[in-house]
């Protein structure tokens, strides 16, 4: 977790560090903004647990009302919300709107969703203790540590704040260092809805912030999502605390087109899907893997829809805009030399535009396992495809890698895919379409391997702020139970029977 654009260290606002807020496509700065200090992280941890004690105490029902008048704020707002994420992000127009649709619909989801998914369960016994009753509840965790990437800087936080609240926790979120206005613009919406004062808190900072929250300022659960590296050390240092940990991390993910497949819809959707919000989305289409009967078609049909998207400054009428952080501008354009050094063949110009952090949209063929770009994240507007000779070998280069993110597969046969998506090693699956299941909130999502641990979405996602505790109650007014001291004489005959008559 380290801050590659320049924090001004020498100078003071309210006697912190400063951190420059700036614009990626234009480089000019926006707004600068005080870094929390480690007292001040500690702080906020115990208002945020201070106020979760008596909002732990609300009906689900009734915290699920502050998020439906969140949610109405946001729709009221939404203009500037979209103006300030796209200020800070380089994103256009309709990316900006995208955010505020994926954000309502997580916030719709979840408030309707909470009131029955944490609700008390009665869970039948078993045979020999018919006279207890069973109880499963979802209690709080207590103050959650929530750290949010830059990539997509609403919905990655509401992700995480807002199933977590209705779960009836404090929360804290530290927000990238490259986008916290957004998540600041995000609290005031929060706090113009009524949500009661302390139980949402944010902290402002880079790594060291993020390693506080983790570390030494006493949150019970922590849940992140941005790379592998940074998920890691999370890991490492929860586990030190015995403290429970939600991570969605990197991803690489493979789109396997079949010979039989609606190519003209295929190459779409690994246009699309690779190059919007300029390729930064964690279940971007990255490896694209075609049976050869087929590839050289899908090949054509990609290059051609590529020449017709809109690239540019301009973020009203371009299709994508640019990348977001300059350490992510580099990595890609040294990813893209790398494979040109080693002989793959670049069938788009590659070559970012003088002004700002854009690069043009980048089809890659003739890849091999030894390049970057094939064996890390790429996180930029570039798709590698690869010809594979039947289906058998699609699925064993989409398992090769240490991501299981997301996955895709296009196939006029569904029979055959549903099959084929049982041998993916990822945690999602999308049968022709990608991407969509992102936006598909009643099904959890989360990566294998080493693309994460835990889920958010669907029942599960709420679930997982939740600490679970059984209960169990005694029914019947009787004074000692059978295998109670002293054991009487006929208990071990009447046991034998018993475990006969039932098991046997």
């Amino acid at each position: 977790m380290t801050l590659d654009r320049e924090t001004k260290l020498d100078q003071q606002l309210n006697g912190h560090p400063i951190l420059q807020c700036l614009n990626p496509a234009s480089g000019s700065v926006l707004k600068e903004l005080a870094i929390s200090s480690s007292e001040e992280v500690n702080e906020k941890v115990e208002i945020a647990r201070e106020a979760a004690a008596e909002w732990r105490q609300l009906s689900v029902r009734h915290r699920a009302k502050f998020i439906r008048k969140a949610q109405k704020v946001l729709v009221s707002r939404m203009d500037e919300v979209v103006e300030v994420v796209l200020s800070e992000t380089g994103k256009t127009e309709f990316d900006g709107i995208i955010e505020i649709l994926t954000t309502l619909e997580i916030m719709r989801f979840n408030r309707k969703m909470a009131p029955r998914a944490l609700a008390p369960e009665v869970r039948p016994l078993g045979l020999v203790v018919k006279n207890k009753r069973g109880w499963v509840h979802y209690r709080p965790h207590g103050v959650v540590g929530a750290i949010s990437p830059w990539n997509y800087p609403l919905i990655q936080p509401s992700i995480l704040v807002v199933p977590a609240l209705l779960a009836g926790n404090g929360i804290v979120l530290k927000p990238s260092e490259f986008t916290p206005l957004t998540a600041l613009k995000m609290k005031e919406i929060f706090d113009e809805a009524g949500m009661p004062e302390g139980v949402f808190q944010i902290v402002i900072g880079s790594g060291e912030v993020g390693k506080t929250l983790v570390e030494s300022s006493g949150t019970d659960l922590i849940a992140f999502t941005g790379s592998i590296n940074v998920g890691r050390k999370i890991a490492v240092s929860c586990a030190e605390q015995l403290k429970p940990v939600i991570l969605e991390l990197g991803g690489k993910d493979p789109l396997i087109v079949l010979r039989d497949a609606n190519l003209k819809r295929a190459a779409g959707a690994a246009v699309w899907s690779g190059f919007h919000n300029a390729g930064q989305t964690c279940i971007s289409v990255e490896r694209v893997y075609v049976e050869e009967p087929v590839v050289d078609e899908f090949i054509r049909l990609v290059t051609e829809m590529t020449e017709a998207v809109r690239t540019g400054d301009d973020q009203a009428v371009s299709d994508f805009g640019s990348m977001t952080t300059e350490t992510q501008f580099r990595k890609v354009m040294a990813q893209l030399d790398d494979a040109r050094s080693k002989g793959a063949n670049v069938l788009k110009q590659d070559e970012p535009q003088a002004e700002g952090m854009f690069i043009q949209p980048t089809i890659v063929t003739d890849t091999e396992v030894n390049m970057e770009l094939m064996k890390e994240e790429i996180f930029g507007p570039v798709i590698a495809i690869s010809r594979v000779r039947n289906e058998d070998e699609a699925i064993e280069q989409a398992n090769s890698m240490k991501f299981g993110l997301n996955a895709s597969i296009f196939t006029r046969d569904k029979r055959k895919a549903r099959r084929l998506a049982s041998r993916v090693q990822a945690g999602n699956i999308v049968i022709n379409d990608v991407e969509t299941n992102y936006l598909c909130v009643d099904v959890p999502f989360g990566g294998m391997k080493q693309s994460g641990i835990g889920r958010l979405h669907g029942i599960e996602g709420l679930r997982s702020f939740s600490q679970i505790q059984s209960v169990i109650e005694h029914r019947f007014g009787l004074n000692k139970e059978l295998w109670w001291f002293p054991v009487a004489n006929g208990t071990k005959k009447l046991f034998r029977v018993l475990i006969r008559i039932l098991y046997g």
